[in-house]
């Protein structure tokens, strides 16, 4: 697998020279990064079994510097070897200081709750170390003590006991799929008649589907009459399109005559009709949890977006708009304000890329990333903190859409992706698109503030992005533990049919 080059503009360079200082300087910066991290990782696990409790104790705090992503195998085995109190204490006051991190692995979860266990039965610690420190989320009830057990880490990914089940699929053969039946919910939220809008899309059918498949009455709209989604949810309706001066009018009947409770939005472009709507919507009793306007303008702009990136010092694909000045080759050409895959050309060629600069609309220049291309879905909380991030790589696609899929696990990619939307400032449902090198570096291209097509596969895997995203529409607080993708899940689609008449 060929590597690829992360460019940025603004070099006091310019030309072949800038490039091959860049590529030098990125080059050594990543491989210097990632040595150095190594030996710190070696340091921590030698000091953790060190024979003084100090020492351990300071081996824990250096291991929460680095990050739970990175250190928790390590805190794991330590604790369940450790003896001492006071070490103990600080591996659940460290657990307890890194809740902003993501809860993107299965060891992370299990630490946590181990935390969370300890801590309940030695309430000094509440009383001393962790008076000033956020408290451990985690299920109630009994929590096991921490295992590296294979069979416990496929428990706390995702929440899930993992069955097959025979599937029959339009040719009327048999076929083994993975099912994902859901854990006992002690705190599941009721009932909720839910508004859905983008039913004709993959995502809107996807949260349809799922909303269903948890016991919610699925309102379903779009502007298509022949939209899928609409013949799969419990009521449906036609409105106008989002750029359509009747369209809140038409979506505010809807969801008057059908007195649904909370509404998901699945297509960014009508964040910005609903945003004027949002006192509207409150009146007629419909809950939201929409992302604020300028950050979806953001991402919807692709060019404003490659300058928030370059101008945030974050890794993302050297950029132009209009031309590929200062952008080395070879080049994707794709609209700054395009969906999926519309419209966008690969250029290996001068000639090919005037071309592609001819017939894509309002165009901008990247350089091609390669090595491996990876989506995450994502759930931000309303206070911005990144929950969940459920990262997989994108096989196949089609038409920008992921037809064929698998999750996995990188501390690196979750970092990355969660720096990338805590930078844009989203809130609620986004996925993030972007490459993984063979050395590890990692860089974005894109970000939708909303959920993504291959939706499916994350919910398949145990992060149930949907269900706590309506929890927290619903003004309830979403739990970081249930978002968490069981990692090496396959997603193979196939086109399945709906009949009518």
């Amino acid at each position: 697998m060929d590597s690829y080059v992360i460019a940025y503009s603004g070099s006091a360079l310019t030309g072949p020279a800038a490039l091959v200082v860049a590529v030098a300087a990125l080059s050594t910066a990543v491989a210097w990064r990632t040595v150095r991290l190594v030996r710190v990782r070696r340091g921590v696990n030698a000091a953790l079994r060190d024979p003084d409790p100090a020492i351990r104790s300071a081996a824990v705090q250096q291991a929460a510097e680095i990050g739970l992503g990175s250190t928790a195998s390590a805190l794991l085995r330590a604790v369940r070897e450790e003896t001492d109190p006071s070490v103990l204490a600080a591996v659940v006051v460290a657990v307890a200081t890194r809740q902003w991190e993501p809860a993107s692995t299965a060891r992370i979860v299990e630490l946590r709750l181990w935390a969370k266990a300890y801590a309940e039965k030695h309430p000094e610690l509440r009383r001393g170390h962790l008076s000033r420190a956020p408290l451990l989320p985690g299920v109630a009830g009994t929590v096991p003590p921490p295992s590296l057990d294979p069979s416990r880490a496929d428990e706390f990914r995702t929440r899930r006991d993992q069955v097959s089940v025979p599937v029959v699929a339009p040719t009327d053969e048999a076929v083994n799929v993975p099912h994902t039946e859901a854990a006992p919910d002690d705190d599941a939220l009721g009932p909720v008649r839910v508004l859905v809008t983008g039913a004709g899309g993959p995502a809107g059918i996807a949260v349809i589907r799922a909303l269903r498949g948890r016991g919610h009455h699925v309102v379903a709209v779009d502007a298509d009459p022949t939209a899928v989604g609409l013949r799969l949810a419990d009521q449906q309706h036609v409105i106008p399109r989002f750029d359509d001066s009747h369209y809140l009018a038409a979506l505010l009947r809807v969801a008057t005559l059908t007195d649904v409770q909370a509404l998901v939005c699945t297509v960014a472009e009508e964040y910005a009709s609903l945003a004027g709507a949002a006192d509207y919507l409150a009146e007629a009793g419909v809950r939201t949890l929409m992302p604020p306007l300028r950050a979806v303008d953001l991402c919807m702009d692709k060019w404003a977006f490659a300058q928030h990136m370059r101008d945030s010092g974050l890794p993302s694909p050297a950029t132009g708009l209009d031309s590929a000045q200062g952008v080395a080759g070879p080049w994707i050409v794709k609209p700054r304000f395009g969906r999926g895959s519309r419209d966008v050309m690969v250029a290996q060629t001068r000639s090919q890329l005037a071309t592609a600069l001819r017939q894509v609309p309002d165009p901008i220049v990247q350089t091609q990333l390669t090595g491996r291309e990876f989506t995450a879905d994502v759930l931000v909380d309303v206070t911005g903190a990144v929950l969940g991030v459920a990262p997989r790589w994108r096989t196949e696609t089609r038409g920008g859409i992921s037809t064929k899929g698998t999750t996995f696990e990188d501390a690196e990619v979750t970092n990355v992706v969660s720096l990338v939307i805590k930078s844009v400032g989203l809130v609620g449902p986004a996925n993030v698109q972007g490459f993984v090198t063979e050395d590890g570096a990692v860089a974005v291209h894109e970000v939708n503030a909303r959920f993504s097509g291959g939706l499916p596969l994350t919910l398949a895997a145990g992060a149930d992005m949907v269900e706590e995203y309506l929890r927290g529409v619903m003004g309830l607080p979403m739990r970081s533990e249930r978002l968490v993708a069981r990692p090496g899940v396959t997603m193979m689609r196939f086109f399945c049919e709906v009949f009518e008449g």
